[in-house]
C-alpha cells in the first residue's frame, strides 16, 4: 500500500477521465432537458396521417411541426389560435405543448 504525503493527487487513466466526462454530460442531459421555444399562430391545416400541424405564424409564414402527442389532434381544429412549446427531437421541430388560446 502506498502513502501519499500532504498535497500529493493520483492522476487517473485518461480513459477514466472520459467515461466520468461523458456520464456527467449525459446526466445534466437528464436533468436539464432541452429548452423550448413558445410560438403563437393558428391552426392551418392538421394533418394527422403524417403526425404533424401546419401552424401559421405570421401572414406570410406557415411551418409544419410533429406532434409529440397524437391526443393534441383532438383538441385542435383548422382556424385555431394556438400557442405552441417546440424542442427540437430526433432533427425535427416538435410540439411538446399546446394551449389554444
Amino acid at each position: 500500500m502506498a502513502v501519499l504525503g500532504p498535497g500529493a493527487t493520483l492522476a487517473a487513466p485518461a480513459a477514466l477521465d472520459e467515461r466520468q466526462d461523458a456520464a456527467v454530460t449525459l446526466q445534466a442531459a437528464m436533468v436539464h432537458p432541452q429548452a423550448s421555444e413558445t410560438l403563437r399562430g393558428v391552426v392551418d391545416r392538421v394533418d394527422e396521417r403524417n403526425d404533424t400541424l401546419l401552424i401559421r405564424l405570421a401572414s406570410d409564414r406557415i411551418e409544419s411541426f410533429k406532434v409529440q402527442d397524437g391526443l393534441i389532434f383532438n383538441a385542435v381544429r383548422f382556424g385555431d389560435p394556438v400557442e405552441i412549446a417546440v424542442q427540437s427531437i430526433a432533427g425535427f421541430r416538435t410540439i411538446v405543448g399546446l394551449s389554444k388560446q
